[in-house]
Order: C-alpha cells, then structure tokens, then sequence
C-alpha cells in the first residue's frame, strides 16, 4: 500500500532525500541537522481528502521531504525539499548568517570532548580537587545576549557524579560545579571559561583558588538502585485488562475510534501530529499540534540570563521521543507508532514506539437519577489516548492528546525530570531560586507553549467569536429584580491577537457561520477552553521578549498559509527575533472572518522550584480543551450503553483481616 500524503517520512524516503543532497555536492561533507516530510499545500491536500472521503479517483500527491544540512565545520546553512517520488531536489536555498540549524547529539558530545581536551578546563578542575573522571557535562543551546557575534555556539554547564558512587546513572544535577564553558561549534574549540555566581549578587569566584565544597545532599538519588532506602512495599498490582481487545484500529496512521477518524503524523520538529479530524462523519480540525515551546530562566546573573530554550525549534519533540514500554508509560492494550529522524551522517535514525495509542476510562460521563422511581442511570467517560514523551536534556515532557465519545479533544502537558540546577554557597538565598540541596539552586523559570489550532469546522472557512456572560440592565417590566443575564459575542474581523476577560466569563468559539443549528439556531462550532496562565515574565523589548513573540498574549489568530506553522519563526537556535507571529502581523492584518484560519494558544507553567521538585519533579499537568458547541444535534453520548456490574465486573474491597471480625461483630449486635 503506497503511502499516504500526510503518513510521516518513511526511513527509505529519508534515506532517497539525503542521498539526492549528497549527490548534488559531489563529495562535499555534510552535517545533516533535520529531516522530515514536506506536508502538501493545503489547497491540493483539501482536494485530495475531498476525494477520498467520496471514494472518488485519488490526485497525484508527490512525497516530499524537508531537510537542513551545514557544509560542515563551517556556518553555511542550507535548506532544501527533496521530491522523493520524482527523485528531485525542488527547493534548495542557503539561509543567511544569522540563521542556525537546531542542535544534535552529535555534535553536543563532540562539544563535550572538546572542553574535557582543553588544558584551561583541565586546570579548572584541578583547582577544584576532584578527579576528571567524575565530570559531567551538560551542554545546552546558547540563548543570545547581545555581546556575542552570530557565531554558533553551546554553553556548557559542568557538574560531577555523585562521589558516593559514581555511577553513572547518579544524579549529577545535584553536584553543580562553580565554573561553565562556551565553545564555538564552527571552530570547534573552547571559546571561554565563565565562574558562576555563588552568593547573593552577581559576584563570582574568578581569580580565586576555591576548591568544590563537598555538598551533602538529602537523599540526593532518584534511581531506585542507588537510593539509600529500598523502594514502598505498599502498592499491590493494578492491571488494566481489556479480555476482548482494543476499541478502536489503526490501519497505516489513520485511527478510527468510536465516531472519530483522524490521521496520526510525526515529524522530526513537533513530534507527534494529528490531521483531517472528523467527528460522527462531519469534520471538525484540518490539523492539530503542539508547535513551540519556550524555557526562559529568571536568575538575572551572567551568565545565566542567556538560558532560554525553544525545546522545539532548537532540538525537536521527534528527534528527543522516547522509545515508550509496556507497563511503564502506557497501561492496557497498546499499539505504538515509530516515527524516523535524519542522523548527523544522513542515515535515518528510528525513533521506535514514539507514539503510544490506548484507552483509560476517566469516570462518569454522565448520570441521572430519578428521584421519582430511584432509578439510576449511569454512563462512563471512556477516552482514546495518543502520548508521547520528550527527553530534553533535564526535563521530560509527556504531551497527550485525549478524545471523548462526546466530541471534546484535551491536550495535556505534563512536565517532569530534573530540576536545572546551579551551585550556591553555603547558607545564601537568592530571590531567583530555591535552595533544594545543600549547596545546590534551582532557578526559577517558565515553560511557555503554543499550541496550533488549524480548525475545519463543517468545512475550511470558519470565525473565531469571543462571548461574555453580563448582566442585563434592571427594568421594572423585563429584569425587576436585577438577575438576568445574556451573552453578547464579537467575532473577529482582522488577524491578530484576542484578549481574554475571566470577569466577564469570556467563552472563545470557532464558529462555521455557513451551517446553522436547525436545533440551536446558531452556527455549528467548536469551543476553546485555554489554560489561564501567567505569560512571559521578561521585560518588553529583551532578547527572552523579541525572540518568544507569541508568548505576548494567549491567543492569536491568523489566515492560513503554507508553511507558516511555528510562532517563534522557522529557525529559533540563537535567533534574534522579528521571524515569529508577531512579526507576520506586522506586515499585514488578514480578514479572518469566515475564512481559512489558525488559531495559536499560548499557555504555560512558572515554575518557582520547592524541595518537593528535587531530587527528581513530581509531574505538573496543565489541560487545553476543544468542545463541541452546538456541533451536534443532542448529547452525541446519549447512545453510550450504561454502565454495569456484568460489563465492567469490579470486585468489592473485603479487608482479609478484618473479615472474620466484622461478621462476628454484626451477630452480636443483633
């Protein structure tokens, strides 16, 4: 079966990609950063699903794969898209200066054995008396300031194992050294030694002979094998048993669950991808997915005001996916997806089981009881999942996208892993961070994501509405006693940003004004339920500020076009800002009412750390909804059989202990 327009680039295409480049240079070293599939112009993949949802002749739809290559070992970036079914290369274009490919493994381990090679490192670390063989190395993407050349850089934070065991799997973030390297990845070499701030204000330790301060901290260890104590014996098994099998089939990557159908898609930027969503035969979203994320830090100190990382633009949700296990990060009846990145030689790199696909069961749906005859009637609130789990660096992120039988769709974010951490002397508080081991700080930060909402409600043109509940004015005749209320809704003319009000119980709907309700009267729609939180935290006009545009309000709308789908701009390793929504506004504001349209959430968490994060983070969760709004003529779960004993087969809680006693007791009390 040949592949679908929208199915994720196939390891063999990927493969026919990169060897297509290297052709084109002729021997010319490369270093492959990226590569993934080129999706179709919307205007020709409208046409192709049209047809294929009324089985009619499918058009021709080339595969095409998108790839960013440096000449290597010098700044000159590229880009290209490759027609892997023509074998030709449709686009190719050298990238200015100032634009850098994202990091990869790579090259952060040669940056790494490059500052463990380089004597003034060596003398660092001989200054602190500890053996070279315990250093651990962290590199990250570098976050522009300002006093820097557009050179590509990694700043690496330096820390050891712990020296109790050193093991390898011991939690060196626990052990911060006091000193950091930049190396410029063009030259490859050690750029410059920075001591880090130990006290209260941004005074350091250079020109100091400090030695490591032998930290001693509590419980230090989040693996089980190197904790001190063996893990709780109190939990007994819980096993998710489904005896006749999945409810939902996957044939290829389109899902069918219940009265969804929609395409799974993967690429090497956003990971894990959703399009051509429809519900009980009517169509609802073209294309969903997470598509940015920002970590801006707030300890305001050299040298760590330059951390600031796009965990998307600049590594990517697919090259970091996890390769998720039976048991451990999904429970029940699973089927896993692979997806496939570009190693740095040009060979595919799998990425195995980097989607997981199953079903929870989260509760009651809906109940009534008839307080007339006592009969209950009760239905359950049965989800299909699709998660996949990010490892960059320190932190994990668990992205999951849940459908309902009623029509919603949630998109979950849950962030784990590691606290980035930094050494502080013994005794000092800062009021950027949190102490959360002896001599050991985690500054305070911010995970801001945005979330691209591409909508095709009953169809392509579609508005976006912001409603608010007020009350109506007092009227001796129609309000006498003040406590009427109505709604009042604007729509939106123009692109741009939409302000939220939570006083004025603000509702955002994306409406299809071409489809009326025969039922409501109103137009079919979709709900936006966002995550009320706080935004960008740096000053207008930062570099944190000018290069995260779309952290500057929670909600924009745009006009679809091609291509445009990452509101931090399309290269955000060290950018300089003016790429992203913001700047796309700038140069024009689109009609967007009944037209063709994106929307963009931005939400978040700030992350002020505590000693419960430490030494490994219990999982923050945070929850976007989209919910049908007069979508459907009634309760789309009304036909949802009920719950019930011979269905579901639960099994009463009888104490083994208690039993005996209990039964006595009841006897003695008659």
């Amino acid at each position: 079966m040949s592949a679908h327009p929208l199915d994720p680039a196939t390891p063999e295409e990927i493969q026919r990609a990169t060897d297509l480049v290297k052709a084109a240079y002729a021997g010319v070293p490369l270093h492959f950063k990226a590569a993934g599939l080129e999706e179709p112009p919307k205007a020709q993949m409208v046409e192709y699903l049209d047809a294929e949802h009324n089985n009619r002749p499918l058009p021709y739809m080339p595969r095409c794969v998108f790839l960013i290559w440096y000449i290597k070992r010098t700044p000159r970036l590229f880009e290209a898209i490759v027609d892997v079914t023509g074998n030709q290369i449709v686009h190719h274009v050298e990238l200015p200066r100032d634009f850098h490919g994202p990091v990869d493994r790579t090259e952060m381990n040669e940056a790494a054995q490059v500052v463990m090679a380089d004597p003034r490192v060596k003398e660092e670390i001989k200054r602190l008396k500890i053996d070279d063989t315990t250093v651990v190395l962290d590199p990250w993407d570098y976050g522009v300031d300002g006093t820097e050349t557009q050179e590509r850089h990694t700043q690496v934070f330096m820390y050891m194992r712990n020296p109790d065991n050193n093991d390898p799997d011991s939690n060196h973030y626990c052990f911060p050294l006091d000193f950091m390297v930049i190396v410029d990845l063009c030259a490859m070499k050690v750029k410059k030694i920075i001591r880090l701030p130990l006290g209260a204000d941004a005074s350091t330790t250079a020109g100091q002979n400090v030695p490591h301060r032998r930290t001693n901290p509590y419980e230090a260890e989040y693996d089980h094998r190197l904790q001190k104590n063996p893990p709780r014996t109190t939990m007994k098994p819980y096993q998710v048993v489904q005896p006749e099998g999945a409810s939902f089939t996957v044939t290829g990557h389109l899902i069918e669950w219940e009265k969804w159908r929609f395409r799974v898609g993967f690429n090497w930027r956003e990971g894990l991808t959703l399009h051509d969503l429809s519900f009980d035969g009517t169509s609802a979203f073209y294309r969903l997915s997470l598509s940015e994320m920002f970590v801006p830090y707030g300890d305001p100190r050299n040298p760590i005001y330059r951390k600031g990382a796009f965990d998307l633009g600049n590594v990517g949700a697919g090259v970091t996916a996890n390769n998720l296990q039976l048991g451990c990060d999904c429970l029940g009846m699973i089927k896993y997806i692979d997806g496939c990145v570009v190693a740095a030689d040009g060979t595919p790199a799998p990425r195995p089981n980097a989607i997981c696909i199953h079903e929870v069961d989260n509760g009651i749906q809906w109940k009534h009881t008839n307080h007339r005859t006592g009969k209950a009637t009760v239905v359950r609130k049965r989800q299909l999942v699709l998660q996949t789990i990010i490892t960059v660096a320190n932190y994990e992120y668990i992205f999951m996208w849940y459908f309902d039988q009623s029509g919603e769709i949630t998109f979950e974010t849950r962030a784990t892993g590691i606290l980035s951490t930094q050494p502080i002397g013994e005794k000092v508080k800062v009021p950027w961070g949190a102490r959360v081991a002896d001599g050991v700080m985690a500054p305070y930060h911010q995970h801001l994501f945005n979330l691209r909402i591409d909508p095709a409600v009953g169809g392509h043109l579609n508005s976006f509405a912001s409603t608010d509940s007020v009350a109506i004015d007092w009227d001796e005749e129609l309000n006498p006693l003040g406590t009427g209320y109505i709604t009042q809704q604007t729509i939106l003319d123009r692109a741009g940003h939409v302000e939220d009000d939570i006083s004025k119980g603000r509702v955002f709907k994306i409406l299809n004004e071409n489809i009326e309700n025969p039922v409501s009267l109103t137009p079919i729609g979709y709900k936006l339920v966002p995550l009320r939180s706080q935004l960008l935290l740096a000053k207008p006009g930062t570099w944190h500020d000018r290069r995260s545009e779309f952290c500057e309000h929670s909600i924009w709308v745009t006009k679809h076009k091609d291509r445009q789908l990452f509101p931090a701009g399309d290269y955000t390793n060290q950018s300089l800002g003016g790429t992203g929504i913001k700047s796309w506004l700038a140069q024009g504001r689109d009609v967007v009412r009944n037209q063709d349209i994106v929307i963009w959430h931005t939400f978040g968490f700030t992350h002020n750390p505590r000693t419960e994060d430490f030494p490994i983070m219990p999982a923050e969760i945070g929850q976007v909804h989209l919910k049908p709004y007069n979508f459907a003529l009634y309760n789309p779960t009304n036909d949802v059989p009920p719950s019930n004993q011979a269905f579901n087969q639960s099994t009463e809680y009888k104490p083994a202990a208690d039993a005996q006693t209990s039964s006595c007791c009841i006897r003695g009390n008659l």
